[in-house]
């Protein structure tokens, strides 16, 4: 149940929209984190002062890109609540970035953060579905041990 939730999550995660200014239109997350890393490499972390926000995004891409594969490889495990603090780590560097991306984009303009925050708002739904089934297994585990 806490797997699939993940997975939700990391889907809802990479759907979100996000608006650049300048006329360039919309991307979803996932399409901002693949391009962080061709663009790290080449330019380092260069943050432009005449573009603070579009240079700003590929680092909260790659934030939330280091989030979600914490969060998948845990995936994998095979006891995955013996790694719940690994599942706080990957889940917080996505809402941080979720929400950095919001506040940046509240500070530009007021139709950009309707935009990135109401589609991430099924994330944030979901974000919190994760730490509830969390929460509720390890209330369980508790309660056979006594």
């Amino acid at each position: 149940m806490i797997k699939r939730a993940i997975i939700l999550t990391l889907i809802l995660n990479s759907i979100i929209l996000i608006g650049v200014p300048a006329g360039h239109g919309y991307g979803i997350m996932i399409m901002f984190e693949f391009i962080s890393i061709p663009t790290l490499i080449k330019n380092g972390f260069d943050f432009q002062k005449e573009y603070p926000f579009e240079s700003s995004l590929i680092f909260i891409a790659l934030v939330s890109l280091i989030g979600k594969l914490i969060s998948i490889r845990l995936l994998f495990s095979k006891n995955i609540l013996t790694k719940k603090n690994w599942i706080y780590f990957g889940l917080t560097l996505m809402i941080v970035s979720y929400l950095f991306v919001c506040y940046k984009a509240w500070i530009y303009d007021n139709f950009l953060f309707a935009i990135t925050f109401g589609s991430g708002i099924p994330f944030s739904m979901y974000f919190g579905r994760v730490l509830y089934l969390i929460n509720k297994e390890k209330n369980k585990s508790e309660l056979a041990s006594e």
